[in-house]
């Protein structure tokens, strides 16, 4: 299962709402907690190097990862420190967004489980890339989802 959720990220003095997508678990791999949600980059949409997604966004899983296979969820920028303290969970960066992102995975897992969402028959792996990588700017916010999407996915790389 993927979702999408909206969220406030603070950057300096202003607050942008951002479109973040996340995936549920089925906890079979990498000590990863069944039914948690976790963060995603997008979805691969062709087998072989990474051109789908931002240009930073394509050399930071290049350099994490190499390739990948047509519908491999992106989420190995998330998992890339070598050391997480015992107290964390892996799969949410090991930086200052780390609480938040994974409070995001607990309440999704919370409204899903309790049937709170909306289901998004149309996000395919493409419309779920467009969406992230948006050149719109949200109502109140004086950035693109892209450019908002690409700095968090900054901040999580470099380890701020």
């Amino acid at each position: 299962m993927i979702g999408l959720i909206d969220v406030n990220i603070q950057y300096g003095d202003n607050v942008e709402r951002v479109t973040l997508p996340f995936y549920r678990s089925s906890g079979t791999n990498n000590g990863k907690m069944r039914g948690l949600w976790y963060p995603i980059v997008g979805i691969k949409t062709h087998d072989g190097p990474f051109t789908e997604f931002t240009n930073f966004i394509n050399a930071a899983l290049t350099a994490t990862t190499g390739y990948a296979k047509e519908g491999w969820l992106a989420k190995s920028l998330f998992f890339q420190d070598n050391y997480v303290p015992k107290t964390r969970v892996r799969g949410f960066s090991n930086g200052k967004h780390y609480d938040a992102l994974f409070e995001t995975g607990k309440i999704l897992r919370y409204l899903y489980e309790n049937g709170s969402y909306y289901d998004m028959y149309y996000l395919t792996p493409q419309v779920l890339n467009e969406i992230i990588s948006s050149n719109e700017i949200y109502p109140g916010n004086t950035h693109t989802q892209r450019r908002n999407f690409d700095k968090l996915i900054y901040d999580i790389v470099k380890g701020l």
